[in-house]
């Protein structure tokens, strides 16, 4: 049983569709893989429920994705169908009908190093991870799942609704994310872990009433800035971070969360590579123990990590994405960090450094922000000088640039290469008119 908003999904409920889909001749492991990209959030959960006791494989899109793009990523991982908007609105591929022999789900990487690409994983290896989830993070079997994220991405569905009824508990999905519905409903709840990203996490925190705390929180995706940290830390009892990759699915869990890099103990069914100190990170190389359907032994992710000895527990920490490593006269700029300490200016709402090639040093940090009001050249001057008093010489940006809003993706990630895209190609475009 789980909820989507108000409503009550029961195993009645998802079985009488499974009739439905199981006349659908489009659904089918003969006819092959099958993207979803529609409204209803209990539409799509009874169908991948469904597919993962049929032996489906089937890709969730998010529902607000156009139809255009929507038929771009089911036919480019190879889907033969795309229900799209409503079940009864089926779009064929026919040059992609093919037997389908291991099911499982197909999700699209976040893409926030380049294109998004679709990575499929079988229903045997998902339950894998669920397994080791489970036994490793015991803490939450008395709390209520509260799931405040994207159900279409592996977090939300895998590690919030999959886990949560692995554990045997009532999972409650929220749709539409409004932080002051969401307030009221973890309010009634005994209990609740809320599964979302540090934004909406943040946001609950700030309305949460000063007379009690917020029992626990799960964040994933991106790692909390550490004023966002520092702010909701004294609002919430238990705090948690999960860190993961779309080929492996969750691989560690912090169940202590006292510093935002700590991403935690690994998964009992994996081994990591990563570096000794936080001096000497290296790349987080995934090896799965048992390798399942296809599975590849080894994974390397581009992130840069290390290990650390605290309280007797082995925990990997998370330095940055090799690609947005920034290297300023031959020294590492890690964005957190420059970021983090940007934040702590009372000033600065937001703030993203992201590099832009440049022909006489290879690259330079530029930074974008959002403030209340509007900076003049004086204020970012002002601004600059300050930041030369909280970071080395070589982290302080090049420039520093003004926005109404920085553009995040649903899970809260910033894509830094599209950011630097547009900002060259505005620059480009400046210099042209000048």
């Amino acid at each position: 049983m789980l909820s989507i908003d108000d409503n009550v999904l029961s195993a009645q409920d998802i079985s009488s569709k499974f009739k439905i889909f199981s006349n659908a001749p489009y659904l089918s492991s003969k006819k092959g893989s099958v993207a979803v990209c529609i409204e209803s959030v209990s539409d799509w959960l009874s169908l991948c429920f469904y597919a993962k006791e049929a032996g489906l494989t089937v890709m969730p899109i998010h529902a607000s994705t156009p139809e255009k793009l929507a038929k771009k990523y089911a036919e480019n991982a190879g889907c033969y169908a795309l229900i799209y908007q409503t079940l009864n609105n089926v779009i064929i591929f026919p040059k992609n009908e093919k037997p389908d022999n291991t099911p499982g789900l197909i999700q699209m990487s976040s893409g926030t190093t380049g294109a998004p690409k679709s990575i499929k994983r079988s229903w045997r290896s998902i339950d894998q991870e669920v397994s080791a989830y489970v036994a490793h993070f015991s803490a939450p079997n008395s709390m209520t799942p509260v799931i405040a994220c994207p159900v279409t991405h592996s977090y939300g569905l895998i590690c919030g609704i999959f886990v949560g009824l692995a554990r045997g508990k009532h999972p409650r999905i929220f749709t539409s994310i409004n932080p002051k519905h969401l307030l009221k409903a973890l309010l009634k709840l005994e209990q609740p872990l809320l599964y979302s990203s540090p934004l909406m996490i943040d946001t609950v925190c700030m309305l949460w009433p000063k007379t009690s705390k917020l029992h626990a929180v799960m964040t994933s995706g991106t790692l909390m800035s550490g004023p966002v940290f520092e702010r909701a830390k004294s609002k919430v009892e238990h705090f948690y971070q999960q860190y993961g990759c779309s080929e492996a699915g969750c691989v560690a869990i912090s169940k202590t969360f006292e510093s935002t890099n700590v991403i935690g103990e690994v998964l009992p069914h994996l081994n990591v590579k990563a570096g000794s100190s936080q001096s000497a990170p290296s790349e987080i190389v995934i090896k799965i123990k048992q390798p399942l359907d296809g599975q590849s032994a080894e994974i390397y992710t581009n992130d840069l990590g290390y290990f650390e000895d605290k309280d007797g527990v082995h925990q990997l920490c998370f330095v940055a994405r090799q690609d947005d490593t920034i290297i300023v006269s031959g020294l590492n700029v890690y964005p957190k960090d420059v970021e983090d300490v940007v934040l702590s200016h009372p000033d600065i709402d937001d703030a993203v450094l992201f590099k832009v090639k440049d022909r006489s040093t290879g690259y330079r940090a530029y930074l974008q922000f959002c403030a209340p009001h509007r900076y003049s050249n004086e204020d970012k001057a002002a601004l600059r000088s300050w930041c030369h008093k909280q970071l080395a010489t070589y982290q302080v940006p090049f420039d520093f640039i003004q926005v109404d809003a920085i553009k995040r993706l649903p899970n809260g990630k910033v894509n830094r290469n599209e950011i630097a895209k547009n900002f060259q190609l505005e620059a480009e475009t400046t210099a042209a008119t000048a």
